[in-house]
């Protein structure tokens, strides 16, 4: 019996398939380095060959001759990381996986052995941080069913009830899909600082998308740079989320929170989707703007510029902030209410900075506000439209905003997506 066990786990092809799911786990996806340096071991497992740090610093990590292991920790350093991925995997999506591949400490031959659970154990001191970020945004989803709880058993004096027919919010939520309050948040990763010996955790505002990270990860292999699965709340969220809940209220549904890093296109579909954050932040939501009349450009520090076409003129509307005294703030905002593939509804409220979001989400959440807005509507374009795509001209004072001036607006048809995209499979 133990003879047969392990020929079966020494079987080539179930290497393989463990390291498939590895690979496709969200422990690795993304991590390119690291795979590639966990199929390399199992591929010197499967042809009977035991790695050396020599050579997994030629094959691996394109080390010339002069590589010196005792001056170079490139490969123990990754060795250990990996070691670390890895029981990362198999305390979350590996938990029950039947076979577990494991690096012993001392060599680089990976091992596959049986998979039993082990007792859970105390977190260690180094996972504090992760602890009170975890801890944060359980507290938040909390607060926000609190407040649902406690609002709904009120008798809606609390706030502005919204009327169930209101043009803008009015079939939001009646196609029964779910809907997720999406937040824009930051870029996170780790990186290793020499000077102070210790690795660091940065959201650096120029490295914010999968792209910028990569980029930045080949210009500078030394510092074993790796994502954070956690993203950076914006400081201006919690207001956001505040102000958004007397909607959901008055419409009696449920508020999902998600984060623009944790998610993909594919999270879109069956799901109604309520955007808020800055244009940079976007990611995978930014396909659903592609082929909106209006287009923008992100610039370092919360600068921006969008521009659209009236009649044969381009018009361009650009951010400006006084640095000094003043605080003085010029912010851009797109309002975007589309139609999904399969009767879905997004709402993507997105601008340069914190004053566009902070003001635009409370004038689409307070009954007088809405009702301002629509009049202004019907008298651009003589009634309120289903679909439609709305740019304003925020101004105020850093964080404080007092106006939002509606610059242009624009009906999108409802079969605005099957002109140009197949529609989803439900």
């Amino acid at each position: 019996m133990l003879k047969r066990e392990k020929q079966v786990l020494n079987s080539d092809n179930l290497k393989e398939s463990v390291l498939r799911k590895i690979l496709e786990s969200d422990s690795f996806k993304g991590r390119d380095l690291y795979q590639k340096l966990l199929k390399y071991l199992v591929k010197a497992s499967c042809n009977g060959a035991t790695p050396k740090e020599m050579t997994i610093a030629y094959d691996v990590f394109n080390k010339g001759k002069d590589f010196n292991a005792a001056e170079d920790t490139t490969v123990r350093v990754h060795i250990h990381n990996l070691r670390k991925r890895l029981e990362q995997y198999y305390q979350s999506e590996g938990q029950s996986d039947k076979i577990k591949l494991y690096i012993p400490k001392g060599h680089y031959l990976v091992k596959f052995a049986k998979n039993i659970k082990s007792e859970s154990h105390p977190l260690k001191s180094h996972k504090n941080i992760l602890s009170v970020l975890l801890i944060f945004i359980l507290c938040l989803a909390i607060f926000c069913i609190i407040i649902n709880k406690y609002f709904v058993s009120k008798s809606n004096q609390c706030f502005e009830v919204i009327d169930r027919n209101d043009a803008i919010w009015g079939r939001f939520f009646r196609n029964k899909y779910p809907t997720s309050v999406v937040i824009g948040d930051f870029l996170v990763f780790h990186e290793t600082d020499n000077q102070l010996n210790r690795s660091r955790r940065i959201q650096d505002y120029q490295i914010n998308t999968v792209e910028e990270l990569n980029a930045y990860i080949e210009n500078n292999p030394a510092k074993n740079i790796e994502s954070w699965f956690l993203g950076e709340l914006p400081h201006n969220s919690i207001f956001n989320i505040v102000d958004i809940q007397p909607v959901f209220l008055s419409f009696k549904q449920e508020m999902e929170i998600n984060f623009t890093t944790e998610i993909d296109i594919n999270f879109i579909k069956n799901r109604n989707i309520i955007y808020i954050g800055e244009f940079k932040n976007l990611r995978a939501l930014s396909d659903l703007l592609s082929f909106l009349p209006v287009k923008y450009e992100t610039l370092p520090w919360w600068h921006g510029a969008i521009s659209y076409q009236v009649d044969d003129s381009l018009i361009t509307l650009k951010t400006f902030h006084d640095w000094g005294i003043s605080r003085y703030v010029v912010d851009i905002a797109l309002v975007a209410k589309l139609p999904g593939q399969n009767n879905e509804n997004y709402l993507i409220i997105a601008g340069f900075g914190y004053n566009s979001q902070i003001k635009i989400v409370k004038l689409f959440s307070q009954k007088s506000s809405l009702r301002d807005l629509e009049d202004n509507i019907k008298a651009i374009h003589g009634y309120v439209p289903e679909y439609f795509t709305i740019v304003f001209e925020v101004t105020g004072f850093d964080r404080a905003s007092t106006t939002a001036e509606l610059k242009y607006f624009q009906e999108v048809k409802r079969d605005f997506y099957q002109k140009y995209l197949p529609p989803f499979s439900k």
